[in-house]
């Protein structure tokens, strides 16, 4: 048999436990009692005040191949076994996932096998998924309830019903209260209605006396300090009932109205059926309609958000790997990972695969892809129970004898369940490496987007001097995309056209730069957005709502038209103008020419496009000025953009939100020539070729024209009927 005790704090469970276990060993039970409260008093009469070593302190200094059972348990009074869980100091960690760790620790030792009644005695409520693991079926299979006739003793018991309920529907394992007098007026009327109304009985009614506080002072039970009192012989009646077998109850909590009614005696005894179904009966989740666009509004209090945040969308990634990429591009800080090792590892090879891909394909490296500066806290078991802030200080303290430039300690999601405030390891940080924090706590902010965003915003705040003044022909390059292959040779054609113009790059926020660009950002006096998408738009507001800084009103340019205009207005701003239409002229000729020759291969071609992309002037520009017929355009929802944007007049309406499973039945439609799409397609083969589209597009004149020139070589090649051709003479001698 496995008795759970439950009760409200300070109602005394410890006391009951203790003195019923005497009771159930003096009737010749083996009996093992285990305390799951953090302050590991449970057995202290058992054991005639003898303070046991908790197994989570155990636990915590003893690696698991040298764990021993006789660390943990004691022997104490009619050869009961006493264990005490522990639990961390007030305020940080976990006690519940304590119990649960130290549930699992018994059970690898199959402790109970050894005894006929094990008792649990329990933190006062059922306040988490950790404190109610002795009422799962697994474990209990008779609770008592410890109560007295104050209102919140009788709440927290009406509260214990509700969580045995949650787990057990209608099955039988409540056995009774057990009434621990207080003293209060009316207390056997209102406890007595209390339990007529939740249909249970008062198993025992223990007197307000003093002999309890005489026995306590002496560190033993009743059972040894006086076995003929009365007191005793109602814990040995009670004992008596449970050996013999004691009738087991459904527990029927009552509403919050039904029971402040009973309690204080303002109304009938109320029907249980009606709440006991309500309760075994999950609601279904309520799902907000989502916001249409317009609704978002950057100069609401929460306006750096996500559309996953917004939207309430699926998960698309997780907050802390989004931010713990972007801070790794500060490439002389540290980026502290306060998470398990699990977690830190799989951002790390997130990552460092866009660097190993362009290492691979290009032959270039990038360090701050290729090995990210991230540590790891390492957060495990112990830090689960106790807290993590301990080792984040010591890890901190240990980072900063390599005296990095700074110190971004970011949180995942252990860290933001257990309650860790990283926000106080700022203080650790000095002159010479400040420290700051990222509370992203996994993906309990929202998505890889929202951490990013966090990431963006947070590190700006706290680390951007603002009394820096603007230097002349100095510019921030912001959002470039730093998981694109193609990030740095368009980061390289800017520079070099800024070159020209004598214009000088100071931070890249935040791609492959260092902490002293990012400090001293507001030294240039200009900022070029790379992408002027949703995220874009939203680093744009923050940092003139901010810093009052200046943006350029064009995005990074891509294809002929856009970098034209791109290079005349920055010419413009900085008086450069003869530069820029120089740079112009230098590649008008060339891609006119192209142009007249692809005209003859391709043009009159049917192109269908199907994409996750919301601007893409660079390609349907170069597309009509060949002459290609564009016959469908899809846009598809993406986490990280919405509204599709065009500066051109377009031949055909663009279906937004379009839907992926009409693709299929379009190509059939429309029978295109060519299908352009992000990723491959099972419908790919209806059309003569198909192609993919970056997110992110090379910067410069010729970005269309180079995919269509590709195209045109494709359909010279007739690859369809090759590989039909192949398909058929597989069929024939392998198939």
């Amino acid at each position: 048999m496995e008795i759970a005790i439950y009760g409200k704090g300070g109602i005394g469970k410890s006391t009951v436990s203790a003195n019923l276990s005497a009771a159930l060993a003096d009737s010749g039970q083996r009996v093992l009692q285990i305390g799951c409260d953090p302050k590991h008093d449970s057995t202290r009469l058992l054991l005639r005040g003898k303070t046991l070593v908790t197994a989570l302190d155990y636990m915590r200094r003893t690696n698991p191949p040298d764990y021993s059972l006789d660390e943990i348990l004691a022997v104490g009074y009619g050869g009961i076994g006493c264990v005490e869980a522990g639990g961390p100091k007030p305020g940080v960690g976990c006690a519940g996932r304590g119990i649960i760790s130290t549930f699992e620790l018994l059970s690898q030792f199959k402790l109970k096998e050894n005894y006929d009644i094990t008792l649990y005695d329990v933190l006062g409520d059922v306040v988490c998924g950790g404190f109610a693991v002795p009422i799962r079926s697994e474990y209990a299979d008779t609770i008592f309830i410890v109560t007295s006739g104050e209102f919140m003793a009788l709440y927290a018991a009406n509260n214990i019903l509700r969580g045995i309920r949650n787990y057990d529907g209608s099955d039988r394992r409540v056995a009774g209260l057990i009434l621990n007098r207080r003293g209060v007026s009316d207390e056997t009327e209102r406890v007595s209605r209390f339990a007529e109304a939740v249909r249970l009985p008062i198993v025992a009614e223990i007197p307000r006396s003093d002999i309890f506080a005489q026995s306590e002072a002496r560190h033993v039970t009743l059972a040894e300090f006086d076995a003929d009192c009365t007191e005793a012989k109602i814990f040995r009646a009670l004992a008596g009932k449970i050996v013999g077998g004691i009738a087991k109850f459904e527990a029927l909590p009552l509403t919050d109205e039904d029971l402040e009614s009973v309690v204080l005696g303002t109304g009938s005894v109320p029907s249980v059926a009606a709440e006991a179904v309500e309760i075994a009966e999950p609601t279904a989740p309520t799902i907000a309609p989502a916001k249409p666009r317009e609704t978002i509004d950057f100069s609401s209090p929460n306006r750096y958000l996500s559309k996953n945040v917004i939207h309430g969308e699926p998960l698309h990634g997780c907050a802390f790997n989004g931010a713990l990429t972007m801070s790794a591009q500060l490439t002389d800080a540290i980026i502290l990972a306060h998470a398990p090792k699990s977690c830190a590892y799989i951002s790390y090879q997130t990552m460092s695969s866009t660097g190993r891909r362009r290492l691979f394909e290009r032959g270039s490296l990038l360090p701050s892809s290729i090995a990210p500066n991230l540590e790891s806290t390492d957060m495990g078991e112990p830090e689960m129970i106790f807290g993590g802030m301990e080792k984040l200080t010591e890890k901190i303290r240990d980072l900063k004898l390599r005296q990095p430039k700074a110190i971004v300690v970011i949180s995942a999601c252990p860290s933001g369940i257990i309650g860790d405030n990283i926000d106080q390891a700022r203080a650790l940080g000095d002159e010479v490496t400040p420290v700051y924090t990222l509370r992203t706590d996994g993906n309990m902010t929202g998505d890889y987007l929202q951490g990013m965003l966090m990431c963006y915003t947070e590190l700006a705040r706290q680390v951007i001097r603002r009394d820096v003044e603007p230097e002349p022909r100095v510019v921030n390059i912001v959002f470039e995309k730093v998981i694109a292959k193609n990030t740095a040779d368009s980061f390289a054609m800017i520079e070099g056209y800024l070159n020209r113009m004598d214009v000088r790059v100071n931070c890249r926020f935040l791609c492959n730069t260092s902490y002293d660009s990012l400090v001293n950002f507001n030294r240039a006096e200009l900022n070029l957005l790379a992408h002027r998408d949703y995220t874009g738009a939203m680093l744009e507001e923050f940092f003139v709502r901010e810093f009052g800084s200046k943006f350029f009103d064009k995005q990074f340019p891509v294809g002929f038209a856009d970098t034209s205009d791109w290079l005349r207005d920055i010419g413009r701003h900085f008086g450069c103008e003869s530069v820029a239409e120089e740079i112009i002229a230098q590649n008008r000729e060339r891609y006119e020419r192209e142009i007249a020759a692809l005209r003859s291969k391709i043009g009159g071609k049917r192109l269908m496009i199907l994409t996750y992309n919301h601007e893409f002037d660079w390609l349907l520009g170069a597309a009509l000025d060949v002459g290609i017929e564009i016959v469908k355009i899809g846009i598809l929802n993406f986490s990280q953009d919405e509204g599709f944007r065009t500066r051109l007049e377009l031949p055909i309406e663009v279906e937004e939100n379009y839907k992926s499973e009409n693709r299929a039945a379009d190509v059939a439609l429309y029978k295109p020539d060519i299908l352009l799409t992000n990723y491959t397609s099972s419908a790919a083969g209806e059309a003569a070729i198909a192609d993919t589209t970056p997110m992110s597009p090379d910067v410069g004149f010729f970005t269309g024209l180079n995919m269509i020139r590709r195209w045109a070589g494709l359909l010279s090649m007739n690859l369809k009927g090759e590989w039909e051709r192949d398909e058929q003479l597989f069929k024939k001698y392998y198939a």
